[in-house]
């Protein structure tokens, strides 16, 4: 039958340690007896612990005060606190009921000693507050650099993994793909090669254009017959037959001007 004890483990007192500083420890008793508890430390003449005995009814709780005396002198940050405190508890049964306080634990102690629960706890010197919080920004700050750190790394990472790729040759479509090709290879600018290129095209289309509409109307008059019932229509197909010049056929005259052009205007 044990109790219990908050802090349970260990009790702090916060810097500055050259100021007298209290502290709180609380006893409960959760069995179904009333307790009998004792306060002893290590260190008597460093500490003052108001009660240091005292009983607690079944279901009860006690404060207890435990005030550290101050020091003359602050003692290191990194300095470890050896300083202890047991309490030690004894259940009160009805045997012991009639025992005064002053005589209950002279008799427990004659008793067999697993009659005696005891608890420890240890006590620590915890840094000022300010000191804290002071330390726990250059914590974060610290955090925050080394994530920063890390950030602008795997960014240089990237860009120089996303270089983007030289611009690919354009190709053109037209039937003067070597000669560009070769013109590109010299050195020329591509921007211009493109504005030329388009320049070319437009011009291929309109002389297309113009050469489908010569070769259509050839076609119209190669289908045409003359008639017989009208003389009119028989002298007008002599006629343009007449002044139609003998030699090549026009398509070919205008296919070979298509390709002086070309040839003149990407190369002079």
């Amino acid at each position: 039958m044990s109790i219990e004890l908050e802090p349970s483990s260990q009790l702090a007192f916060r810097r500055p340690l050259t100021e007298p500083i209290k502290e709180t420890l609380l006893i409960r008793n959760r069995s179904d007896l009333p307790i009998a508890f004792k306060v002893k430390t290590t260190a008597p003449k460093q500490y003052c612990v108001r009660p240091n005995a005292g009983r607690i009814e079944p279901g009860a709780e006690l404060e207890v005060q435990v005030q550290m005396q101050a020091m003359r002198e602050e003692p290191p940050v990194d300095f470890k606190c050896k300083d202890k405190f047991l309490v030690q508890s004894v259940a009160i049964t009805p045997e012991r009921e009639h025992l005064s306080a002053q005589d209950l634990w002279p008799t427990v102690e004659r008793e067999p000693k697993d009659q005696i629960k005891e608890k420890k706890i240890r006590c620590v010197f915890l840094p000022p507050v300010g000191h804290a919080i002071h330390q726990i920004k250059e914590e974060e700050v610290e955090s925050a650099s080394q994530h920063s750190s890390a950030s602008q790394s795997t960014h240089n990472t990237y860009n120089a993994n996303t270089v983007p790729a030289p611009a690919s040759p354009v190709q053109p479509v037209s039937s003067s793909a070597p000669a560009v090709a070769a013109v590109a290879g010299a050195g020329v600018d591509v921007d211009v090669m493109k504005r030329e290129l388009e320049t070319a095209q437009e011009k291929i289309q309109t002389l297309q254009s113009t050469l489908q509409k010569l070769e259509s109307e050839a076609s119209t008059l190669r289908q045409r017959r003359p008639d017989a019932s009208s003389s009119a229509p028989t002298m007008t197909a002599v006629h343009l037959k007449q002044q139609q010049p003998e030699g090549y056929p026009i398509t070919y005259i205008a296919a070979a001007a298509l390709i002086s052009f070309l040839f003149a205007y990407l190369f002079f």
